[in-house]
């Protein structure tokens, strides 16, 4: 072999020799870069994943607010509709008490539902009858002058007793009295010109004391009445409101 060919073999040979550890080197740096590849594309997924999952809780959250805010304008448009009721009701009791002012054993009272006109069974009846008494109408005439201006006022007529229990007159009991004497008085409007379509009773008995009484067949003149409950045209009751916030 001559000289020339001996030393290309052997220049081979070292190049080889020197190559091989530095291909080596080129393949692990290969495998390490193709691992961070795959690492990062799994915390890409990842962090795409979790962005979906951020997006799809705020989309929710979003929905909630939205939904919590027109509750909120819903209630707070009741809430003016209650204040503005409560001012009918205030400005028809302040219309009543100075309407009945000096009128004995009448009285106005304000409840939830709206106001009453009080006048004490005494005032308006005998014993045990159920005829409204000569010139015991002077209440009932003031409440048929405010309806006949109030014409979208709606009326409910309460009779009320106490628990003596009916001896002697033709009533089977404190119900039905209490009920007659409501009608009575219904009657009394109408022939005043109130329409009976803007009334209904109800006779309650001795059900609804105004003084709670010691035994329940107690005499108590006070719990003896006839309560006529006014309510304005448009008025609801709060429990009518709170339903409807419900809905």
């Amino acid at each position: 072999m001559s000289k020339q060919v001996m030393a290309a073999v052997l220049g081979f040979c070292l190049v080889g020799l020197v190559g091989c550890p530095e291909l080596q080197d080129l393949r692990k740096q290969n495998a390490s870069l193709n691992s961070k590849v795959l690492s990062l594309q799994t915390e890409s997924q990842r962090l795409f994943t979790e962005k979906e999952a951020l997006k799809a809780e705020r989309d929710r959250l979003e929905a909630e607010l939205s939904e919590a805010r027109a509750e909120g304008d819903k209630s707070s448009g009741l809430l003016g509709e209650l204040r503005a009721e409560q001012q009918k009701l205030q400005q028809q009791n302040t219309d009543l008490q100075a309407l009945l002012k000096g009128i004995p054993g009448t009285s106005v009272r304000a409840s939830a539902e709206g106001n009453y006109v009080v006048t004490e069974s005494e005032i308006l009846f005998d014993p045990g009858q159920i005829e409204l008494k000569a010139g015991a109408t002077a209440a009932l005439d003031k409440v048929a002058e405010y309806l006949q201006t109030h014409a979208d006022t709606s009326v409910r007529i309460d009779g009320h007793t106490d628990g003596v229990p009916i001896r002697v007159s033709p009533w089977k009991d404190n119900y039905h009295l209490s009920a007659m004497r409501a009608h009575a008085v219904m009657r009394y409007l109408v022939d005043k010109g109130v329409a009976a379509e803007r009334m209904f009773i109800a006779g309650f008995g001795p059900n609804r004391p105004r003084v709670p009484p010691k035994e329940p067949t107690a005499d108590v003149p006070k719990n003896r009445r006839v309560e006529i409950l006014l309510v304005p045209g448009g008025v609801r009751t709060i429990g009518e409101i709170l339903e409807s916030i419900k809905e």
